[in-house]
């Protein structure tokens, strides 16, 4: 299940362009604290690590300075770090409303903070109506049907919300907030298409900068293996030593998934069980499955296959994540599926559990 959560950014500091006033001031109000309670401000997403502390007095909080650029933040509170708020720490008179419910905190004042609230208020819906069917169909005993309906009205849910990001992408082409959400969102969000044609419409000053020429790079590399491209061949050595030529697999099985995956991927492991059922259910209705191990000992890789007694094709080079076919196939992380018809098009990425079935039961119905 794909169920996609309000922005939280993993990036351990996001740093954007200057403004154009040379200050900025952050005033807010903080929900249940007392005097002398600690705020904590960090730029560090991953371990919260503190850059400045605020204080509050008669409930309200305020620090100023400067700032040579644009910088996302969070503010936390020392005692309850369910009380918090990101924002953008920009040049200019910044709002702040802290709540005891994180949904319920705001931020604005500065063109990019009303951009951000402006936002997640949209998406704060569409994430409620998913909570609640997830809710309906994992929380209580539903039957496959209901359990697929659902399934399907969260797929929609999560395509409103990509196009409401899209949208304020596009919205905000040109200025910080827009080059923020191309930057950390596109490989959650956007399609690589989407994000090709974003970049495009920005202006040369922001387009210019490395870490878009780094993106634009990275989308050339993945242009090769896109959907709707023919999958370039490969051959890689089954557990005997046997070379196996990925397309010539192919040709077989009406229907193929490209299982890139390890030993040692505990996520991997946890989802075996799941593919294996989704090739018992449809090898007989024209399923493949190759699989790809990225693992660099043999007896691991063979163990395994050993441990989960899978039948289909197993491949690897043994160079973990220096493969040639995870290279080819621009993999960052696994499990990974590629799903390719009879003549090697590639027709889904990144599927799994019940999206994957879902699409092969769709495909050999």
């Amino acid at each position: 299940m794909n169920i996609k959560t309000l922005f939280i950014v993993t990036a351990a500091g996001i740093t954007l362009a200057a403004c154009h006033s040379n200050t900025y001031h952050i005033k807010g109000s903080a929900e249940n604290m007392q005097d002398g309670d600690t705020l904590f401000l960090t730029t560090d997403m991953v371990t919260g690590i503190p850059c400045d502390t605020l204080v509050v007095k008669n409930g309200k909080f305020s620090l100023s300075g400067s700032a040579d650029s644009t910088c996302f933040c969070m503010l936390y509170s020392a005692k309850a770090h369910q009380i918090n708020a990101t924002f953008f720490r920009e040049n200019g008179n910044i709002d702040i409303r802290l709540s005891a419910e994180p949904s319920a905190s705001r931020v604005g004042g500065t063109p990019c903070n009303n951009e951000w609230q402006r936002l997640n208020d949209s998406l704060m819906v569409v994430g409620k109506a998913i909570n609640l069917i997830a809710e309906r169909i994992y929380a209580h005993p539903v039957s496959p049907a209901e359990r697929e309906k659902g399934m399907k009205e969260i797929e929609e849910l999560n395509k409103q919300f990509s196009n409401k990001v899209e949208v304020a992408a596009e919205r905000n082409i040109d200025n910080e907030f827009g080059y923020f959400l191309i930057l950390n969102f596109s490989k959650d969000i956007f399609s690589a298409t989407t994000t090709k044609h974003l970049i495009s419409q920005m202006p040369k000053e922001l387009r210019q900068r490395t870490a878009i020429q780094q993106m634009e790079q990275e989308l050339a590399k993945q242009a090769n293996t896109a959907e709707g491209t023919v999958m370039p061949d490969f051959t890689l050595p089954d557990a005997e030593g046997n070379p196996v030529s990925a397309l010539a697999e192919i040709k077989k099985h009406k229907l193929t998934v490209i299982d890139f995956w390890a030993s040692w991927c505990g996520p991997c492991r946890r989802e075996m069980p799941s593919v294996i059922s989704l090739y018992e259910s449809y090898k007989d209705k024209g399923l493949g499955i190759l699989g790809v191990s990225l693992d660099n000992n043999k007896d691991a890789w063979t163990n395994a296959i050993k441990q989960w007694g899978t039948s289909w094709t197993q491949v690897s080079d043994l160079k973990g994540w220096e493969s040639s076919a995870a290279t080819l196939f621009n993999v960052k992380s696994i499990p990974c599926t590629v799903i390719v018809d009879q003549e090697g098009k590639i027709l889904r990425r990144d599927l799994r559990d019940e999206q994957l079935r879902n699409f092969v039961a769709d495909y050999l119905k």
